[in-house]
């Protein structure tokens, strides 16, 4: 722990400062999601539910991942 009791090292303000902190943390957090999902987004695109379909009328398997 960094402070062992807010009362002492900031008095007065200990309640605010703890609520600040709360909700930094929480818009940091939702923040950190938007991004990982942004990059998830990015990572994971074009692959339509019928790539794995092929040209010609018959099904053929095509290999499909993150990097190809």
């Amino acid at each position: 722990m960094i402070v062992s009791n807010l009362a002492i090292a900031f008095g007065t303000l200990a309640e605010t400062v703890e609520l600040s902190l709360a909700i930094i943390m929480m818009l940091g957090g939702i923040y950190l999601t938007y991004a990982v999902q942004k990059w998830a987004d990015r990572t994971g695109e074009a692959q339509p539910s019928s790539a794995n379909v092929g040209k010609g009328g018959t099904v053929t398997h095509e290999e499909r991942g993150m990097r190809g």
